[in-house]
Parts: C-alpha cells; sequence; structure tokens
C-alpha cells in the first residue's frame, strides 16, 4: 500500500488531494475546492484532474473560498461520490447570507444551493452523502473497525463503516432538469474504511461534524422573520438571485457575525492503528519567514483537515478532541482552522498532537490578516512542529508520501 497526500497551493482557500494505491486502481479522494486566487486554482485543478477519477469529493462547507472550484473539477474529472455535513434549510440559507454579505453570490451558486442533487446529478456525481452532527456530549467516537495486521491484495475501495438511510432533496428548484444522484445521510461517528479484495486496510477517513447551537440558530430565524416576514425557507432560497432578495440576506448578517460558519467539516485521514510505515514530508520554506522543514521519516502518517471550524470555543474544542481521541498521537500534519484565523484557534489542539511535524496555514494574499501571527508562534512553540504558509505558489505545496513496510 501506497499513499500520496498533497495540500495543493491555491492561495485562500484550501485544496487537498489524496491517493491511495494497491493493484491497478488507486482510490483517490479531495477535500475542498476553492480559492480567492481562482487562477492558481485553476492550475492545481488541473493537476488533479490529471491523476484521473475521484472517489470522493469531501466539502467542509459552502463558502466561496472552498468551493467555487468545484464547478471546473466536475468538468474536468468524474466524481463518484460527494461528502456534505448534513444541511438543513436554515443553514443554506446562512451560506447564501454569508456570499451575499461578501458580495460573491453567483447564480451558479444559488443554483447548486437550491437544488444540491440536480446540480451534482447533472455533472456526473452518483451520491451525495451527509454527515450528521453529533448531539453527545462528549463529541461522541468514530465508529470504525480494528485494523488488520499486514497488506492486502488487489484492488482498492472504500466503504462507509455505517448504514446509509435514503434521503430527499433539500430544496428542489422545479425550473431544473434533476440528474440521477442518490442522496443519503449517515449516522456521525461514521467513516470510510478502505478495503482491498482480500482485506481491511489500516487507512481510513473520519469526517466529524460539529452541531451548531440552538441560540444561534434562533437568532438567525428570527432575523430570517424579521426580513422576510415568514415566507417559506424554500421560497427564500429560490428567489435568491432577486437583488432585493439579497439586499434582505445582507441585513441578516448580523445574527451570524459571532459565528458565521453554522456547520463546519473536518477530516482525518491516515491510519487506523499505529504501524511500521516508511513516511516522507516535505514543505519548501518561505525563506523570509526564516523557517526550513525538512524531509522527515518514520512518522505516523496521519493528517488532520478542519476547514473553517472553530476550535476556539471550549465546549466545541473539547468534543472535536475527544471524538478524535485515538487519532491524535498519529497526526503528523494539520490544517489550522480558517486558514491561521486567531479565533478559530486553540493552543490545546496542538498540544493534544504529539507527534504533530507541520501546522499549515493554507492562505494567499487577502485583507483578514490571515494567517494571525499569534497562530504562527503557537505552532513554532511547539516541541516537535514547525509551521508553514500554503500560498498561492505551486512551491509552498506540502506533500507526505507513506509506504508499508
Amino acid at each position: 500500500m501506497q499513499v500520496t497526500l498533497v495540500q495543493h497551493a491555491v492561495g485562500q482557500g484550501g485544496l487537498f488531494c489524496g491517493t491511495l494505491t494497491l493493484g491497478k486502481k488507486p482510490l483517490r479522494w479531495v477535500y475542498d475546492c476553492g480559492s480567492d486566487q481562482t487562477g492558481d486554482l485553476a492550475r492545481e485543478i488541473g493537476r488533479v484532474a490529471s491523476g484521473g477519477d475521484l472517489d470522493l469529493l469531501f466539502l467542509s462547507h459552502l463558502d466561496s473560498d472552498h468551493v467555487n472550484g468545484v464547478d471546473q473539477l466536475l468538468s474536468r474529472v468524474k466524481v463518484s461520490e460527494v461528502v456534505l455535513p448534513y444541511l438543513n434549510e436554515t443553514a443554506l440559507i446562512a451560506t447564501l447570507v454569508r456570499e451575499a454579505a461578501r458580495d460573491r453570490l453567483s447564480g451558479v451558486f444559488v443554483e447548486a444551493v437550491s437544488d444540491l442533487a440536480g446540480w451534482f446529478g447533472s455533472r456526473g456525481v452518483e451520491t451525495i452523502t451527509f454527515v450528521d452532527g453529533s448531539d453527545d456530549e462528549d463529541g461522541g467516537s468514530p465508529i470504525v473497525p480494528r485494523a488488520p495486521e499486514g497488506g492486502g491484495e488487489g484492488d482498492c475501495h472504500s466503504k462507509w463503516t455505517t448504514g446509509t438511510h435514503p434521503i430527499a432533496s433539500l430544496i428542489a428548484d422545479p425550473n431544473q432538469g434533476q440528474g440521477v444522484v442518490r442522496m443519503q445521510r449517515v449516522a456521525p461517528g461514521a467513516a470510510q474504511i478502505v478495503n482491498s479484495d482480500t482485506s481491511a486496510l489500516n487507512w481510513i477517513l473520519i469526517p466529524y461534524v460539529h452541531q451548531p447551537s440552538a441560540k444561534l440558530i434562533q437568532a438567525f430565524n428570527d432575523a430570517l422573520d424579521a426580513e422576510f416576514k415568514n415566507t417559506d425557507k424554500k421560497a427564500i432560497v429560490r428567489t435568491a438571485k432577486d437583488p432585493a432578495v439579497r439586499a434582505k440576506l445582507r441585513n441578516c448578517y448580523d445574527a451570524l457575525w459571532s459565528d458565521h460558519n453554522l456547520v463546519s467539516m473536518t477530516l482525518y485521514a491516515g491510519p487506523i492503528q499505529q504501524q511500521a510505515l516508511d513516511v516522507e514530508l516535505w514543505a519548501r520554506p518561505h525563506y523570509r519567514d526564516g523557517y526550513w522543514h525538512p524531509r522527515a521519516s518514520s512518522l505516523s502518517g496521519g493528517w488532520m483537515l478542519t476547514g473553517d471550524a472553530h476550535l476556539d470555543g471550549l465546549r466545541r474544542r473539547q468534543r472535536f478532541l475527544k471524538f478524535y481521541d485515538t487519532y491524535l498521537p498519529l497526526i503528523n500534519v494539520l490544517m489550522l482552522p480558517h486558514h491561521g484565523s486567531m479565533h478559530n484557534h486553540s493552543d490545546e489542539v496542538l498540544n493534544a498532537m504529539p507527534e504533530l511535524r507541520i501546522g499549515f496555514a493554507a492562505a494567499g494574499p487577502n485583507s483578514y490578516g490571515h494567517p494571525h501571527g499569534d497562530v504562527r508562534d503557537a505552532v513554532q512553540a511547539h516541541r516537535r512542529a514547525v509551521f508553514h504558509r500554503v500560498r498561492e505558489k505551486q512551491s509552498s505545496q506540502i506533500i507526505m508520501e507513506i509506504a508499508m513496510l
């Protein structure tokens, strides 16, 4: 078994691609596909597409800087399954509100949100899977079988570790044609286990979805009611191209300002348990920042992707750490949430990963001050890790290559 993990250099956004090779057909997955630097994003989408079809596309949330390259990606390569955090009508409208407030609300984006099944289905996607958030006070735990010892033979493929439950389209647009796509949900803790023709492999993809607070949901619903006078939420989404509707959506933004990502999905990609692996990790420095990442070997091979997760909040952070507790010692690379924002950061997360080697911020030119200097310093203070900034220049990418010994 060989695994290649790449954080592509797309600037202010995110594009991660993993490839697991065993036999003739590799297993390939992507996490997020978007950037404010669209030219650099297009270059990296081409690199991903050159590797062939994708089995899984995980989207942490629907902010444009995380998904505005999805349409282009789907036009270049077939994607079998899209994985999203569970999005109810309120969460979808909150996404429209954020984009309207930032003047990023495009017609294509409205069409996708209005009819996820039709939009993805018309672009060749076969399945959309929604991952439910956990209601457990302790965050719950992944539903994972014990990893086998040794490797497998034949081609590899992945499957959910729990059953799936069919669902209907969230908001259907009657003016759009429906593609053929299966919509399904999986329970909190569901993971994608990788199997060969003969056995399960010691590799897994574990998503985690935090639940938005009931207080925040109520405040946002109150703001919607004040602006739209109890208009049906489906109608709000369907008419979001109307400038007057967009103006009303902007007026609801203040209800979300303190936590504008109602939902964001993290993803662990790595081994299920410690095993003898040969791991090589490369990240070129930006010399002005005065650091250097040497080639490393004999690591655990785990990689944590965080999207825009709010890990600064105590309760949310504790649930996140409890959920991934078994896998924290295996993590060598951590995506710093929200491009290295101080508002999403906690030193407790860094300290919970004793084998961390790189904490990186996916941050190109921006007006938000990403990454924050205190976040960079916190990573540098870790006993083993160094900070790295994945910019829009290809030389700033991070690559990890793993081989089973």
